[in-house]
């Protein structure tokens, strides 16, 4: 049953991150136009106003796909359970 446990929770890392980092982007994006934190791309680095775009939008994108995958993977773990 342990084993179980701990493939559920580790399989759920991954969209509860995107979750988590969706919902950190769409609020609020790095204050400033960084190499290291964020979503970081040519066309999203060029100015303030498309680095502000871009996690706006990037962030709702992970949110959605987050909350779709956690879903998924709940369902095939309980498939895979029973």
């Amino acid at each position: 049953m342990s084993f179980w446990l701990f493939l559920f929770v580790s399989v759920l890392l991954i969209p509860l991150t995107m979750v988590f980092f969706g919902k950190y982007f769409s609020k609020k994006a790095p204050k400033e136009i960084n190499w290291v934190f964020g979503y970081r791309t040519m066309r999203s680095t060029k100015n303030e106003a498309t680095w502000k775009f871009a996690h706006n939008y990037f962030g709702r994108l992970w949110f959605i796909n987050g909350l779709w995958l956690c879903a998924l993977t709940v369902v095939a773990m309980v498939c895979l359970f029973f």
